[in-house]
């Protein structure tokens, strides 16, 4: 899940340092909860319906569709939260544990790794990788510029496509992806192309014939690509952003990781189900080949890219407070 925004203009200055996890975020602290059950707290597409629905008892699953995730957590103290990296800037480190979770870390892939990498070591200790999904751009199949799509996001500055095209809602990420293209100062350039930011409706948009191109995490769109043949979706051979699900412990819990239930992500049967969902646990490929041999043809280079283009997939960094206003100045500069 993304934090989002409504359009691309009109936000204030409060409104962008709360995107980039600046301000206003609901703290995790406070009593522990009084449920008997464990409860963990995610938004309703944030994880897997398989997975979710395997989860053991006595945990429940405390779906939100909230755009503010912290405000639920605040209210429902859950035990565990599943959140995107989207969300994790804005969370003070001393809302959560460590998750004490070594032979689960052990086993994460050289991506996953790389990512704990580039979070304070603290930071690093208190987030477990459990999925990853790569962004990918959807279209319709017959649209002229798919072959250039193929090759690199360069083409979301393509004529063609000015003022159809819809991105995440998240300056942050729109900043990430025109740091990759080509040419002086793209990020101008790349605004002007857009239709609006709106990740939640960017579907619709396309089904609607106002936008397209829209751009999601794989598994968000992939259950519509199976049911609706006109539809097309690229992972560029340059590579591309990654969407991680992350698992969290707030710090007013007592509850364990239910690592099994992850264990059983990372596992067959329960893999290759959710490799079929463009989901992939972060494990290397060999320990998912097997499973990957499920994926319908058509697929699978989605999924499973060739290692030369999964390599050049890249994580968005964490932002340090000290950069925030920076950004938001460059967003605000970058503006039509």
């Amino acid at each position: 899940m993304t934090p989002h925004f409504t359009g691309s203009t009109g936000l204030s200055r409060r409104r962008l340092l709360q995107l980039f996890g600046g301000a206003g975020l609901a703290a995790l602290a406070g009593c522990g909860s009084t449920s008997a059950a464990p409860r963990l707290l995610a938004a309703k597409d944030g994880i897997p319906r398989p997975w979710r629905e395997a989860l053991p008892s006595p945990w429940r699953f405390l779906p939100t569709s909230s755009m503010d995730l912290w405000a639920d957590a605040e209210l429902e103290q859950p035990d565990l939260l599943a959140l995107s990296d989207g969300w994790l800037d804005g969370i003070p480190a001393d809302q959560l544990q460590a998750l004490g979770a070594p032979p689960l870390q052990r086993r994460l892939d050289a991506k996953a790794r790389a990512f704990l990498a580039s979070l304070p070591t603290q930071r690093a200790a208190q987030v477990l990788p459990a999925g990853v999904s790569p962004w990918v751009m959807i279209a319709r199949r017959r649209e002229p510029w798919l072959g250039a799509a193929r090759r690199s996001w360069d083409v979301l500055l393509d004529p063609a496509l000015q003022q159809r095209i819809v991105l995440p809602a998240s300056p942050r990420w729109v900043m990430n992806l025109a740091d990759q293209l080509d040419g002086d100062d793209p990020l101008p350039r790349l605004r002007r192309q857009l239709l609006t930011l709106d990740d939640r409706q960017a579907l619709n948009w396309l089904l609607k014939g106002e936008a397209r191109l829209v751009v999601l995490p794989l598994q968000r769109c992939m259950p519509l690509l199976k049911r609706d043949p006109r539809l097309t979706a690229v992972l560029p051979q340059s590579g591309a952003p990654l969407h991680w699900t992350l698992l969290v412990r707030p710090a007013q819990t007592r509850e364990p990781l239910p690592r099994a239930w992850v264990e059983q992500a990372w596992s067959e049967p329960m893999a290759s189900s959710l490799l079929r969902q463009g989901w992939r646990p972060p494990l290397s490929r060999r320990e998912l080949e097997p499973a990957g041999q499920s994926i319908p043809s058509r697929w699978r280079q989605l999924v499973l890219p060739d290692p030369e283009i999964w390599s050049r997939c890249w994580s968005l960094p964490p932002v340090p407070g000290s950069e925030r206003n920076q950004l938001v100045q460059r967003w605000t500069q970058s503006a039509p």
